[in-house]
């Protein structure tokens, strides 16, 4: 494992472009300047020293603290002479760096490459992708010096003589990695991106039936709580997938019977500083005139301690409810048998195609416990309460869902105590979190050919 202590941190955030039409460091991106959601990708990666690589004109007013600026000494030389100014000044062995521009690129995917011990640059099947790499600082910055001194200053060239002389090696982007390069050149690429992440990626153990164990990328929907304040009021925290939360907010106001139309909103817009992470997870709902709010019913979370941000979130569930200390040992077959014992009970579904299922096995594979409802938010909370009842130890079971696993699904079975959740479909991004954080096995897509492994593990 590389050290640490060796690694410095780099936003390539100067420049100028002509083709976009404004400076694309302060572009707003969900609720915060881009820079700034940038910078946070870096610190979390832990390096030394985290450097921004700007230009004389850019105004960053207070930079969060820790961040060294380095102004360009010639604005003409783009991204090449961001990187030769800070490698010069850096005495770390290696040098993450990130560009400005690279709105979608991932935490988890940085991390990858600073896990790798050597000089990794990802390289599609045309090019190389420089500004979202790690670099072994003096080897590069000699490269560096000298192409300054030859003339040469396209960054493509100079990555062809690091990768042969040694100094670097490409990594090869996946088809479904190649989204992360996204890269803002122009209003149009703008247009194409939505600010408003709907995916996220992450690595899980794939078993199929005729292949086996792999492990490999994947992408899950995103799920965040969203805050909704009204005249300065907490009123909901609901989990959604980011996008078009003024209009989400404005639904829930109206059937709420908080408002009537759209004319009665003043004014809706993000608070980020209202907001931990600065995710754009608080929304501020300001009315024309005074309202009464205390006849709100749809209550998702009822207490603002639940934040209004993912690691919050999973944080205040842990202040209820205990992670998972003693799990439960599960291997393929068992899982496999799963679907078809679930369907053969579901007598409702067979008839309406209407409902959603929840059940318990023991860990011997006997069912011991379904329940249907049209909510699957209510068909567990059946499954729950009637093992209350019953006395079953939910320590010691497997929970089957017919659908979609959420956060809200794996929180219920964690407040349960129920160390392993399976479902015939996708889970949620929050919900492999908080399962991963819980210590909860994490089961999607579980068929009768295969199934993915999320967190935790089977045999």
């Amino acid at each position: 494992m590389p050290d640490p202590s060796s690694l410095d941190a780099v936003l390539i955030a100067g420049g100028k472009s002509s083709r976009f039409g404004e400076d694309k460091a302060f572009l707003d991106w969900n609720g915060e300047p881009l820079f700034q959601r940038q910078l946070k990708k870096l610190l979390a990666l832990g390096p030394n020293q985290l450097w921004l690589s700007a230009n004389g004109d850019q105004d960053y007013g207070e930079l969060p603290n820790g961040v060294i600026r380095v102004d360009d000494d010639d604005e003409g030389l783009g991204p090449f002479g961001g990187l030769l100014n800070v490698f010069k000044r850096s005495e770390a062995e290696r040098i993450v760096v990130l560009g400005v521009d690279l709105p979608l690129m991932e935490e988890g995917f940085l991390a990858k490459l600073v896990d790798d011990d050597s000089g990794i640059v990802p390289k599609t099947q045309r090019y190389w992708e420089p500004l979202a790499a790690v670099y072994p600082r003096e080897a590069m910055l000699a490269i560096l010096e000298s192409a300054m001194e030859q003339g040469n200053r396209k960054l493509q060239r100079l990555l062809d003589k690091a990768e042969q002389s040694g100094v670097t090696r490409a990594y090869a982007v996946s088809e479904g990695e190649g989204l992360l390069f996204t890269n803002l050149n122009s209003r149009e690429d703008l247009e194409k991106i939505d600010p408003h992440r709907r995916d996220e990626g992450l690595n899980l153990r794939r078993y199929r039936v005729e292949r086996g164990w792999v492990e490999e990328g994947d992408r899950v929907a995103m799920e965040e709580p969203l805050e909704v304040r009204v005249n300065g009021q907490s009123v909901a925290v609901m989990m959604r997938t980011p996008g078009h939360d003024e209009e989400l907010a404005t639904g829930f106001l109206l059937t709420e019977s908080v408002i009537e139309s759209a004319d009665d909103i003043a004014e809706i817009q993000h608070r980020p500083d209202l907001d931990p992470e600065a995710v754009g997870n608080s929304l501020e709902v300001t009315l024309k005139k005074e309202t009464d709010l205390s006849e709100l019913t749809r209550h998702v979370f009822t207490s603002s301690s639940c934040g209004v941000c993912g690691k919050a979130t999973i944080e205040s569930v842990f202040q209820q409810f205990s992670p998972i200390e003693r799990g439960i040992t599960l291997n393929s077959d068992f899982l496999l048998e799963l679907p078809g014992k679930l369907r053969k009970q579901q007598e409702t579904f067979d008839r309406t195609g209407g409902l959603h299922a929840s059940a318990l096995f023991s860990t011997e594979g006997e069912l011991l416990l379904l329940r249907e409802d049209v909510g699957r938010h209510n068909a567990l909370d059946k499954v729950i309460g009637r093992s209350l009842r019953d006395q079953i130890d939910l320590s010691k079971v497997v929970l089957l869902v017919s659908g979609r696993i959420s956060f809200e699904l794996m929180q219920k079975a964690l407040a349960g105590g129920i160390p392993a959740v399976a479902g015939i479909s996708a889970p949620s991004s929050l919900a492999v979190k908080l399962a991963r954080d819980s210590g909860q096995i994490l089961v999607g897509f579980l068929r009768e050919r295969g199934f993915n492994v999320y967190s935790g593990e089977v045999e």
